[in-house]
């Protein structure tokens, strides 16, 4: 077996092994979510989920084959642990070739392309709803910017109590608007999170597309 093919077939079973690992975390994390245990989410995602994705986004093939050209027992050390990572998780070889075998047999309907999409798809949503709450704030901003300047321009207390009345209902809405935009923005910089770190729809490429979506649509 020549070189490029070993490397490329250490990768395959390399990035296997850690996305069963970040899908049993990732369920796990899901329940616990569910039975709003936040400190065991914490942990879950700081010691479990950061180690397995760390490594799948160290597997690049340039690197991999640079660190075996250049130190094989590096290399060695690297296969030995990935090789741990198996066993502590009681995942034998014959389950993970045959993961690998049904990803490619899957590729491009797989549940892993439906979640790619749907990521995709949300985050632009979540882009329109972010531009159009910005004007909103942005028209909210301008009535307030025009009542404090007719505010500072107010002789008469009667006239000045009357633009603060005005200001109040404006300053409510201003901050209802920036609480959603938060609210928006977090949820839109976790979704390009996912679809940057990749093995976030990975995870369901071991899956048929119909099955997923059967799942899904029963919840």
């Amino acid at each position: 077996m020549d070189i490029n093919t070993k490397i490329k077939d250490f990768i395959k079973y390399a990035k296997e092994v850690c996305l069963q690992n970040l899908f049993l975390a990732d369920n796990i994390k899901v329940d616990l979510k569910n039975q709003d245990n936040l400190y065991e989410v914490e942990r879950i995602d700081n010691e479990v989920i950061s180690k397995y994705e760390n490594i799948y986004l160290l597997l690049d093939e340039t690197i991999i084959l640079d660190i075996y050209k250049k130190d094989r027992k590096v290399f060695e050390k690297i296969e030995k642990a990935i090789k741990k990572m198996a066993e502590d998780a009681k995942i034998k070889d014959e389950y993970i070739n045959l993961q690998i075998k049904k990803r490619k047999e899957l590729k491009g309907n797989s549940g892993s392309e439906v979640v790619e999409r749907f990521f995709k798809y949300k985050i632009k949503e979540l882009k329109k709803i972010k531009g159009d709450l910005i004007q909103k704030i942005n028209k909210v901003l301008d009535k307030e910017e025009k009542l404090n300047l007719d505010l500072s321009n107010a002789i008469q207390e009667v006239e000045q109590l009357e633009i603060v009345e005005k200001l109040q209902p404006i300053r409510a809405e201003f901050r209802k608007l920036s609480v959603q935009l938060d609210k928006y923005q977090k949820e839109l910089e976790e979704t390009e999170n996912k679809l940057s770190k990749k093995w976030y729809y990975e995870i369901y490429g071991t899956t048929d597309k119909e099955t997923l979506l059967e799942a899904y649509n029963t919840k």
